[in-house]
């Protein structure tokens, strides 16, 4: 169950970030407005992405960077598919080269919460750990 909230968060996260990056660059005028439509597609793209992630996640590859470069190149590889199939950008090398930076720079982001996250959660199992062999020992010594 943790595994499937951990999926859900990134995907949540990953959406939202590539929601605000897009929007960014639709303020700098490199990208058109958004509409509903391309919010429903962003978040099939979401999907898809975190559902070839977790697929990736459940082969027995043990090397973090293989990993984190074959999710790379899903991120990629969907965008541009996507791209083509839902026609949500043309395919000029300045335009293609700015989905390819949002789905980086989302990917990053994801990547840097996710650890954030993990630290966080690792700082407090130490601390209910350091704890427990506290009041162990203070049990010891009475």
């Amino acid at each position: 169950m943790d595994q499937l909230k951990h999926y859900i968060s990134v995907a949540c996260i990953s959406f939202t970030f590539s929601i605000l990056f897009y929007l960014l660059f639709s303020w700098l005028d490199i990208f058109p407005p958004m509409g509903e439509a391309l919010i429903a597609q962003m978040l099939v793209i979401s999907i898809c992405i975190i559902i070839l992630i977790f697929v990736t996640h459940q082969l027995p590859i043990q090397n973090t960077l293989i990993l984190r470069l074959i999710e790379f190149l899903y991120v990629v590889i969907v965008l541009l598919i996507a791209g083509g199939f839902f026609n949500l950008f043309p395919f000029t090398w300045s335009t293609t080269s700015f989905v390819i930076a949002t789905g980086v720079l989302t990917y990053l982001v994801v990547i840097i919460v996710t650890f954030m996250g993990n630290q966080s959660s690792a700082m407090q199992i130490n601390a209910v750990i350091a704890r427990k062999k506290r009041e162990a020992s203070t049990d010891q010594n009475n």
